[in-house]
């Protein structure tokens, strides 16, 4: 993402000097910047935590669902801990890079694999609610496989960051990085079309590729649903002829209620990253083919951050359709009714008193729970019905006996 926007995998895209100022130079609100990159990390690691905790505890459930949502948990985790906290260290020192040639390029091509893998993956998961719908009967693909196309597509189409950022001094005394050592792209003293030309490629790869593959699934599977529907609403009519046996078979063509919740989760997290990355791709568009000087400070500063707000809110989707509430609540219910259950029990029990009867037996009187004489009641019921038992047993053998 390019120098003026919250997000650092491509951030140094800068275009040639022109009539107006450098968009390398894009200027940007920047305590707006930082509250958002703020925001996002503190949601994004707490929902990762929680998800990553749900996934644990969770772990004997043979679910490929699961098992891709840990993938797209671990993308949005480097998302968050590797871009947005390195960008918020890098805003606070003013973008001076001190880190050397090496790291520069690599902190780039990490950056660059973290946000790339994170929309690969929820592609993946779009590809795996397709054939769960269209092709239930037909042999999935291997949860391993997908996401590890997921992953090694980042890394390879990711590359290219390595030559294309690197350590510059900026000596240009307009430049509002004036007599600063920057990590940023060889656009700066370039032709505008290569600037053009590379955005568009980070582009068609982070999000149009992406976003057409995840639209044509989802098409096919709401084709699908639609389908079903008509199908279980519509009625065959049988003729029936007098004195013949008619038989019906019903079938069932209703979607499992599992595909169907598992479904909707999928449309709300591919919903958001079209929601937040739509924008931040049509700023960079701007920068690159219009007017930089046209962009309010703010509006650059939040929709520059809204590109990897999906990483924060993706957990809290899932965790939203999958963390049962109803049976937590109950938990925390019924240890609640437990723990007073209990208090309750030890106060009657320190009230109790006792009263000596004759032959020395002692009655304890006192306000037990009725669930204590209710046990008691039941014991004594068993033992009853276990004496009467044994009699019976004893009386029938004697009989036997005198046979």
């Amino acid at each position: 993402m390019a120098n003026h926007t919250a997000t650092p995998i491509h951030n140094a895209t800068e275009s040639s000097k022109d009539s107006q100022t450098n968009v390398a130079d894009a200027d940007f609100d920047k305590s707006t910047r930082l509250i958002m990159l703020y925001v996002t990390v503190l949601i994004g690691m707490i929902g990762g935590v929680l998800v990553f905790v749900w996934l644990f505890y969770n772990r004997r459930r043979k679910s490929r669902v699961n098992a891709l949502i840990l993938h797209v948990a671990l993308g949005d985790m480097l998302v968050i801990c590797w871009a947005c906290i390195f960008q918020i260290i890098w805003e606070h020192v003013d973008r001076q890079w001190m880190a050397g040639e090496v790291a520069c390029r690599l902190l780039k091509w990490l950056q660059g694999i973290a946000l790339m893998a994170s929309n690969n993956l929820l592609v993946v998961l779009s590809i795996d609610r397709h054939q769960a719908i269209r092709a239930p009967l037909k042999q999935p693909f291997r949860v391993w496989k997908m996401a590890l196309l997921g992953w090694s597509s980042a890394f390879v189409f990711s590359s290219p960051q390595l030559y294309i950022f690197h350590v510059h001094f900026v000596d240009d005394p307009e430049s509002r990085f004036a007599n600063h050592t920057l990590c940023e792209g060889i656009f700066r003293d370039m032709p505008e079309y290569h600037r053009q030309a590379y955005l568009t490629y980070v582009g068609v790869l982070t999000f149009y590729v992406p976003l057409v593959i995840i639209a044509v699934c989802y098409i096919r599977i709401f084709l699908k649903i639609a389908e079903k529907a008509n199908q279980s609403t519509g009625q065959k009519k049988v003729e029936k002829k007098p004195g013949k046996l008619h038989l019906t078979s019903t079938t069932n063509t209703s979607l499992p209620k599992a595909k169907i919740k598992t479904l909707k989760m999928t449309v709300v997290i591919v919903s958001s990253f079209i929601i937040c990355s739509l924008p931040y791709h049509i700023l960079e568009m701007i920068y690159s083919f219009g007017s930089h000087d046209d962009v309010p400070k703010k509006v650059a500063s939040i929709l520059g951050a809204m590109a990897v707000a999906n990483s924060a809110t993706n957990p809290f989707v899932f965790l939203v359709f999958n963390v049962n509430w109803a049976c937590l609540r109950g938990t925390f219910s019924s240890k609640r009714a437990y723990f007073d259950s209990l208090n309750s029990t030890r106060t009657d029990y320190a009230n109790t008193t006792q009263t000596e009867v004759t032959r020395g037996t002692t009655i304890k009187y006192s306000g037990v729970h009725n669930n204590h004489i209710n046990t008691r009641k039941n014991v004594g019921a068993i033992e009853m019905k276990v004496k009467t038992n044994a009699d019976y047993l004893l009386v029938n053998n004697k009989a036997e006996g005198e046979k």
